[in-house]
């Protein structure tokens, strides 16, 4: 007995000294500064694991197990654990060999189902604006059509978005998408957001991501700030059309230390002016201001993250202009039938995170949020014709609060040789929106059309369960259901009407690795997007949660070191083309449809100073309801393609060109009426210097040539015509703009 317990003492203490934890600080080589969003993975083990905000990341595993270490702009090192056990800090060496530390590998990923080529994007092309952040995704177009304060217009996977109907967006978990706004369902206004704060973004297409939830049926991008700065920033932007842009960032934690003496905090301030006249004959007279403050504060197993955002604008514009005034020379290309369109908006944010680190890899997480939006828009579509004297101008405006909460818990476990990561997430979030549509002249209110008070609350709740069944083969399963409770109270004649919907949305993926550099996946989820209150409300046959079912057939592989690349076949089919009128507070409903397409996107880096970045995105959709020959989408994509070069022939010098293309797409159910395709080029230089100071020079529109930006067609009438006319209604897009930039780091 003594003997056998002699052994048993012997082999545990055998089996522990075998499998043991490292806590190790990756820093950056040149600046010694620690790095989060490290990635190290156990390929024996098959775990990976990420480091945090300072750079710590704690790695277990037995000595002679092999661990990758990746971090994008870094050199990709593999080791053995042994090597590192007993190291405090791991040094990172810079790398300008981008393509070649891109992994394919399923299990290798943080967020596996992110469109991984597309984050590579967005670290590579210069980000002049918020809007710019979008055009990062492959396949994704946007225009502006009212003055550079009001949200874009969204194109993806042959969906005209709206303003964000069908692809949500998030900021730092935050959903910018609105629902029952005054101007859009899913509205989607992210002009407060500061471009230099971005730390990167997960994008998404299609609705196969379990997290995401309501409008992301196209897809969705999830965009995260920088959660400390290691220098302060100054910038200046000067252009064409009175652009004058400023950004200071300031570190307030140079040594981590802020309102603690043991904890590492870190804390920054951010702000962000911009006045522009803009390319109209009429003055645009764009205002903005944007602030960001973060503070995030690292506990004993608990990391607390915090952001306050305020946001305000206020612009002029020249709206949509017909064609015909353009071609009998009544107006300019850039010139306006009424130039008092425009508005004001602001927006203010405040978030607190909290992330808890559990025995065993476990986690759980508690976010809580905070929104207040106001909005007034002033647009006329029609001019003069539902009223000859006083104009078609409408204003819209809203007032609105919006509280949430999300909970997860995710753990880690082994089944045999099976690892399971498994998420339970669970989240609530209150609205509530006073909204008002105004028939108006010049501004001024001539009469009340309609006026709401809105609640809603959001409900949901996920089970996501990713299942490494060996080193080759990896399925994410689960499940969310969301539920819906509205109320709306009309103003003008005293109602008042609720409504209760839920809806189940089951997703399956699946991903096999035949080797290191090539994965095959196929993907088929259902997703949904709400409707408004009111619309759901006044006809009880309209679903409140209309549903989309979706299919993707891809594959990503790297050929040697210098390429990556992707290939997806794609169709969803959604169960009503539910389109709520804002402009003319009018509800339509054009019955179901069903899109499919195939994305292709690859990177190309011959040499260590050069790039090329390009996708080809083509799709296909029908009204299923109804007849042949008048069942196109309308404004729907067939085409569109980009292409970006990044030369950089010595260090300090970075030269960007890239176009986009957007083919010609039918503006009409029959096909009878078709926008006309475009093809714009830019450019941008920067040059670094040793004394941390940076020039950039950047042209947009190079090519100066004269586009439609945005592209209606229906009926409108002027003020000396007798009768309504069919014409094209547009916003011409930006003509050669040239800006001149100055950074200096310190």
């Amino acid at each position: 007995m003594k003997n056998t317990l002699i052994t048993c003492f012997a082999l545990f203490c055998a089996l522990s000294c075998l499998s043991q934890t490292a806590t190790i600080q990756f820093l950056d080589s040149q600046s010694e500064k620690g790095m989060p969003d490290v990635k190290v993975y156990n390929h024996n083990q098959r775990v990976l694991t990420v480091s945090n905000e300072n750079g710590t990341v704690s790695i277990s595993g037995n000595p002679s197990d092999s661990i990758s270490i990746r971090s994008f702009g870094y050199q990709s090192e593999r080791l053995v654990f042994k090597s590192i056990m007993d190291r405090k800090t791991y040094s990172l060496m810079p790398s300008a060999q981008l393509v070649q530390e891109v992994t394919v590998v399923a299990q290798e990923r943080k967020n596996l189902g992110v469109q991984s080529l597309d984050a590579l994007t967005l670290k590579l092309l210069p980000i002049n604006n918020a809007q710019d952040l979008l055009r990062t995704v492959s396949g994704l177009f946007i225009a502006q059509h009212a003055g550079g304060g009001k949200a874009e217009q969204i194109f993806l996977r042959g969906f005209d978005n709206d303003h964000g109907t069908d692809f949500a967006i998030f900021y730092d978990g935050i959903p910018i998408n609105i629902s029952n706004h005054a101007h859009g369902q899913g509205y989607s206004d992210m002009h407060f957001i500061i471009p230099e704060t971005v730390q990167g973004a997960d994008y998404y297409k299609g609705p196969h991501e379990l997290r995401n939830g309501n409008f992301a049926v196209s897809g969705a991008a999830r965009f995260k700030t920088k959660s400390r700065i290691d220098q302060n920033l100054l910038k200046l932007d000067v252009g064409d059309f009175g652009t004058q842009r400023g950004v200071v960032m300031l570190n307030l934690t140079p040594n981590n230390k802020l309102f603690t003496k043991k904890n590492y905090e870190s804390s920054y301030l951010a702000v962000e002016g911009n006045l522009n006249q803009s390319f109209f004959e009429s003055p645009q007279d764009f205002k903005k201001l944007s602030t960001l403050y973060r503070y995030n504060i690292q506990l004993k197993k608990t990391t607390v993250s915090s952001g306050v955002s305020y946001f305000n604008s206020s612009w002029n514009a020249s709206g949509q202009i017909p064609l015909r005034a353009v071609n009998n020379g009544s107006i300019d290309w850039y010139g306006a039938i009424d130039d008092t369109e425009g508005g004001q908006t602001s927006r203010g944010n405040v978030f607190v995170k909290a992330k808890t680190r559990l025995s065993g890899g476990h986690s759980i997480e508690n976010f809580i949020f905070y929104s207040k939006n106001d909005y007034t828009l002033y647009s006329n579509f029609t001019f003069f014709l539902n009223d000859s004297i006083n104009g078609d101008m409408i204003d819209q405006r809203e007032d609105r609060h919006i509280v949430g909460y999300r909970g997860a818990y995710r753990r880690f476990d082994k089944i045999k040789n099976m690892r399971l990561k498994s998420e339970v997430g669970y989240g609530i979030k209150y609205d509530i929106a006073k909204t008002g549509l105004y028939k108006s002249n010049q501004r001024a209110i001539l009469d009340v059309l309609d006026r709401h008070k809105v609640w809603e609350t959001n409900a949901d709740v996920y089970i996501r369960e990713s299942i490494d069944l060996n080193s080759r083969w990896t399925i994410i399963a689960g499940t969310r259901v969301d539920f819906l409770n509205g109320r709306v109270d009309d103003i003008l004649d005293t109602t008042s009407n609720t409504i209760t919907a839920h809806r189940f949305s089951p997703k399956f993926s699946v991903f096999y690795n035949p080797t290191e550099t090539w994965q095959l996946f196929a993907k088929a989820s259902s997703g949904f997007h709400s409707n408004y209150i009111k619309a759901a409300t006044d006809n009880l046959t309209t679903s409140p949660l209309p549903g989309a079912l979706s299919a993707d057939l891809g594959t990503e592989f790297k050929l040697g070191r210098k390429l990556v690349s992707s290939i997806v076949l794609w169709t969803i089919q959604s169960d009503a083309e539910y389109i709520f009128v804002a402009d003319a507070s009018e509800f339509e409903n054009k019955g179901s449809s069903i899109r499919y397409g195939a994305d292709l996107a690859f990177k190309f880096q011959p040499i260590e100073e050069l790039i090329f970045d390009w996708s080809g995105n083509m799709s296909y959709g029908e009204l299923l309801e109804e007849s042949e020959g008048e069942n196109s989408i309308p404004s729907a994509p067939r085409f569109t393609s980009t292409l970006a070069v990044i030369f950089s022939p010595i260090k300090p010098l970075s030269i960007y060109v890239g176009g986009r293309y957007m083919a010609r797409r039918p503006l009409i159910e029959d096909e009878s009426i078709w926008a006309d395709d475009y093809l714009i080029l830019d450019a941008n230089v920067t040059y670094s210097f040793k004394n941390n100071i940076q020039l950039g020079i950047s042209i947009q529109n190079f090519l100066n040539e004269q586009w439609m930006e945005a592209v209606f067609y229906g009926e409108s009438k002027l003020a000396n015509e007798t009768e309504a006319v069919d014409d094209f209604h547009f916003t011409p897009g930006t003509p050669r703009f040239v800006k001149a930039s100055i950074s200096y780091l310190f």
